[in-house]
């Protein structure tokens, strides 16, 4: 075992919940694997593979990014996001809803598209349509809190395969629909776990600022669960990360909740053995 692999576990030990995670080098090397195929509840990181399968299916033709949609009553939940407060009847693009799905988690949106790509059985088909196995992955519902058990499911494995794809471009079928997809990663806006002590800013590229080091990243919350993936690229090296931890329920949706603090420590243990 690597000295990163055995910090990496060492950390993951300190939590009294099942852990799993995979670093995926983007450059080829062996990849650090905790769990790395036990399907797990994903929460709203979810939203990536739909993101990916939304891309894809305007490469094919059959939806339309900017083509505007009304939002459905039965699209309407609570939870993450801002669209639950705009006024009735907002019609907004389907890539607005991509992005807003992305970037504040909005739950609204997401079974905005979901809808789009045909219901929630239709949406899981595209995810496993695109060009990289995803056995674990599994959407069941559209978001619905009224349900029991988790309304997706996935593996660290599938997530680093899936951010792997996106940044070699062999995602969506079209190489500007993959960098689109990354682009949209990169202004997520919720930053307490995976990119929590990464010196990189969401804003950054939005100033004009050039960077050489960035990040791009889904999260996800619910009670005793919480996810986030991502690609990180810096001077030295890139890698896709994933890290999924389940645990006894509980409504601490704080960023200091340990599973939190966890997510972000093995994130930032991965940036100083590999990115300084």
């Amino acid at each position: 075992m690597s000295d990163l692999a055995a910090r990496l576990a060492q950390r993951a030990a300190t939590v009294e919940a099942e852990v799993a995670y995979t670093v995926l080098p983007l450059d080829g090397g062996a990849p650090i694997r905790r769990h790395g195929d036990r399907a797990l509840p994903t929460a709203s990181a979810i939203k990536l593979p739909l993101l990916a399968a939304l891309y894809a299916a305007d490469v094919r033709g059959t939806v339309a990014l900017d083509r505007r949609v009304a939002v459905d009553p039965a699209d309407v939940v609570p939870g993450s996001g801002v669209l639950k407060l705009f006024a009735d009847g907002t019609q907004l693009t389907l890539r607005d809803h991509a992005r807003l799905m992305i970037v504040v988690s909005d739950n609204i949106s997401t079974n905005v598209v979901i809808r789009a790509l045909g219901g929630p059985a239709a949406a899981h088909a595209a995810i496993q349509a695109l060009p990289v196995p995803l056995p674990a992955t599994e959407l069941r519902d559209a978001i619905n809190f009224s349900r029991t058990g988790a309304f997706a499911v996935s593996s660290t494995d599938d997530f680093t395969a899936l951010l792997a794809a996106i940044h070699a471009r062999r995602c969506t079928g079209d190489a500007a629909h993959d960098d689109e997809v990354y682009w949209t990663l990169r202004r997520q806006q919720h930053r307490g776990m995976l990119p929590r002590h990464l010196p990189m800013s969401a804003y950054a590229e939005e100033f004009g600022v050039d960077v050489d080091e960035r990040c791009g990243s889904k999260s996800g919350s619910t009670p005793g669960v919480r996810v986030d993936v991502g690609l990180v690229e810096t001077r030295r090296r890139g890698w896709a990360l994933a890290v999924q931890i389940e645990g006894p329920p509980d409504f601490d949706l704080t960023e200091d909740h340990p599973y939190a603090q966890c997510i972000a420590d093995l994130s930032r243990l991965v940036y100083e053995d590999w990115g300084r």
